[in-house]
């Protein structure tokens, strides 16, 4: 079973509401899961503050949706917010899923709701998904604007709360800012190697080596942008490739897989951004086949699935 650190869940679940219909997970998303041996994940409400004028109004209703679809769903799903949460859920044959939070635009400039957002089960964030915003600095922004003053108190608070805190999206800058403020370990839930793939959106060594010095872990991205430039390299042994190039900087044990998968905010019209060989949630199996493939033993993969994130879970928030 996989723990995929990266679902943009949040966002077709808002679509659906917004279109009268609800019992998401069931509809749409359950048998894919149980197709694609998934076990949970990090589903975040994400916010695209470039086309997204009313962004804080369409952030509270993206939550208020996510909480009524946790009602319609809570024989599925168990909502991870403590270490022992993890064991509940793979006993009660449920979904274990972390609510996340992936940019901070939908809050403007209030540092008190990040403990709303604690209460209401958030235990992950993302300072910034690409833009600039009151906290933090994204890819598409000032390459010389990291974190601003709120910002670090933001970092302090998200530590405090024992929220997972999440660099990717953010720009060198904001990185370089939270390896310096931060005292926990934190992730980047769904990059790749920028040595292997030149996208901004992927990390760079040193970037992978601070990570790992840090003890925190990373998490393979399957989007075919960060994956490689090359036509030919957008596949599923790629993507391995970056993992085992992370990897042997900082430990086969501080590596996993952010999917992000596209069927989640994409529309008809959006083109085909699946990667060949895990194209969507119901190929995940695949990667498990690729993995014994290439030699790695029953317990290797199940750390890399799963396992290594429990432990950087642990790390973080303590049992």
């Amino acid at each position: 079973m996989f723990f995929d650190m990266h679902a943009d869940v949040w966002t077709d679940n808002l679509w659906e509401y917004e279109k009268g219909k609800n019992d998401v997970i069931r509809r749409k998303y359950k048998d894919k899961f149980i197709k694609g041996g998934l076990f949970g994940g990090i589903f975040v409400i994400y916010m695209d503050a470039f086309n997204t004028p009313d962004v804080e109004e369409v952030f509270f209703k993206s939550l208020r949706a996510m909480s009524e679809e946790l009602y319609h769903s809570r024989d599925l799903v168990h909502i991870i917010k403590d270490y022992e949460d993890f064991e509940k859920a793979e006993k009660q044959n449920k979904f274990g899923v972390i609510l996340g939070i992936e940019g901070l635009p939908g809050i403007g400039s209030n540092l008190d709701y990040l403990y709303l957002l604690k209460r209401t089960g958030v235990r992950h964030i993302g300072m910034t998904w690409n833009e600039e915003n009151a906290f933090a600095t994204g890819q598409r922004g000032d390459v010389n604007r990291g974190l601003t003053d709120l910002g670090i108190k933001a970092v302090e608070i998200i530590e405090n709360l024992g929220i997972l805190l999440d660099v990717s999206h953010a720009n060198d800058k904001t990185f370089w800012d939270i390896a310096k403020y931060s005292k926990k370990p934190f992730f980047a839930s769904h990059s790749n190697a920028r040595s292997l793939c030149p996208s901004m959106r992927n990390l760079t060594d040193e970037q992978i080596l601070c990570i790992g010095e840090r003890n925190g872990m990373i998490g393979m991205n399957s989007y075919h942008g960060f994956v490689s430039k090359n036509e030919k390299e957008k596949n599923l042994d790629m993507l391995l490739n970056h993992m085992e190039y992370i990897a042997e900087k900082i430990g086969l044990d501080k590596v996993g897989f952010g999917f992000d998968f596209a069927e989640y905010y994409s529309t008809p019209d959006d083109e085909d951004e699946g990667l060949q060989g895990v194209h969507d949630v119901t190929e995940i199996g695949n990667v498990k086949k690729a993995l014994e493939k290439r030699g790695y033993s029953k317990e290797e993969i199940e750390n890399i699935a799963y396992k290594n994130f429990v432990s950087f879970f642990e790390r973080v928030r303590g049992k």
